[in-house]
């Protein structure tokens, strides 16, 4: 009678097959249209987590031992980790956002701030990334020194979880930046009239995209003032500058087919306002180029259609401002894109190491340095941008370089004649 050998001990690990790159770019081909007939529900339910994860950084100034000076230093730890243990780019921001929603409610000891930190990525870890990508404690316990006992990174999960009521999910800046490359559609894929080879992977103008922004979206974790925006903003102003980088006029396009589908929408509302109508018109759509997922006539023959007109209201209400999850605000909100562009061109000029390490193996550092000294702006100082806030005419030309906003656009034109009327009625120019 002859006995099978036996091995004890762990499983051997199977070496996957190669994927066939076919049957990849038909499941990527399919998965785009199944995400764009649910594009108003993830929207909706993105704006619901923006709302629901918001930070307040006053909050955070009331900490007694941790101060804004030692997150820089927390960043480039955490930067470190996160790249050292090949997690996705959302588990970066969600881990942030989850420090910081922590720190707004809780009290953090100064010995703590880095168990928190590294909890925070392990928590994140868990919710966006796969499996076998997941630091275990003995990993954690190991890349800070052997510090913290292992028993400390449970005991603070459950304090962390507890702390935020177990509501992880955030809209990250690289959700937004994925949805900015998805309406502005560089490539042109989101038309799908494009063969099923090129749904392979991403394009090589989509992949230099968030290779920029995921760097300028990086910038943003180091300091506080870019807590009083939120990541949708962030991630649109990332979006934007990437490709006024690049060369590439997709990005403002997009903007600049928003704010007018927003003056159509604006102008609609009063007319119906004014005329007594009990029923708002519902907004056109400007373009195959922009809104590539219905046809016009499915919004204009209503008596033909299958869907209500609630339906349809939802529809556009959640579309009609593309990437801008929280909503668009004409100029308001185009003046928030503008003073964000000038704060990441002030962390552009004074890089961290940590970031220049990683990106400048992708040549995003090598293309930033080249943008910056082109267009003049290394000689710019800390001084020269420190009244963000406050637009001034230098501060207005250099978000048009860096946005690759052009004098041809709507709202450009309409920022302009703004600005031209401040300076008639100041005091200074009634003096002259």
């Amino acid at each position: 009678m002859s006995y099978e050998k036996r091995s004890y001990g762990l499983p051997r690990r199977v070496i996957p097959k190669p994927y066939s790159l076919k049957l990849e770019a038909v499941e990527n081909y399919k998965n785009k249209i199944i995400t764009n007939e649910y594009l108003p529900t993830i929207m909706k339910h993105m704006k619901t987590l923006q709302t629901n994860s918001q930070v307040n950084p006053a909050m955070i100034d009331l900490q007694p031992e941790v101060k804004w000076f030692m997150r820089p230093y927390l960043v480039n730890f955490i930067i470190q980790m996160h790249a050292s243990l090949k997690l996705k780019p959302q588990t970066l921001f969600l881990c942030w956002n989850i420090i910081d929603r922590y720190a707004a409610k809780r009290i953090a000891f100064k010995q703590h701030y880095q168990l928190i930190g590294c909890v925070a990525l392990w928590i994140a870890a868990k919710y966006e990334d796969k499996k076998s990508r997941v630091p275990t404690v003995s990993e954690l316990s190991l890349m800070c020194s052997n510090v913290y006992d292992e028993s400390m990174f449970k005991e603070m999960e459950i304090h962390i979880l507890s702390t935020l009521g177990w509501s992880l999910g955030h809209t990250t800046v690289e959700d937004i930046l994925q949805l900015s490359v998805k309406f502005s559609d560089p490539d042109g894929k989101e038309k799908l009239d494009k063969p099923i080879d090129s749904y392979k992977s991403n394009s090589p103008q989509v992949s230099s995209i968030l290779a920029i922004g995921r760097y300028l979206g990086e910038l943003s974790l180091y300091e506080r003032n870019y807590l009083n925006y939120d990541s949708t903003l962030i991630g649109i102003t990332a979006h934007l500058i990437a490709c006024s980088m690049l060369g590439w006029d997709c990005g403002a396009r997009s903007i600049d087919s928003i704010y007018q589908q927003y003056m159509i929408s604006q102008y609609r509302q009063s007319m119906s306002s004014h005329c007594g109508l009990s029923t708002p018109v519902t907004p056109t759509k400007m373009g195959n180029d922009f809104f590539y997922e219905h046809d016009e006539s499915q919004f204009e023959e209503n008596d033909n259609s299958h869907t209500t007109t609630q339906q349809q209201q939802q529809h556009q209400q959640s579309t009609e401002y593309g990437p801008f999850v929280t909503g668009f605000h004409g100029l308001d909100t185009i003046k928030q894109l503008r003073t964000l562009s000038i704060m990441l061109l002030k962390s552009m000029l004074n890089p961290p190491e940590v970031l220049i390490e990683k990106y400048n193996q992708l040549g995003v550092i090598s293309w930033v340095k080249n943008f910056l000294s082109e267009n003049r702006l290394t000689v710019l100082g800390a001084k020269d941008l420190e009244n963000v806030e406050n637009m001034s005419e230098m501060g207005f030309d250099i978000s048009n370089v860096l946005l690759n906003f052009e004098q041809s656009y709507s709202f450009v034109i309409q920022q302009s004649r703004q600005y031209a009327q401040m300076l008639y009625q100041s005091p200074m120019a009634i003096l002259c």
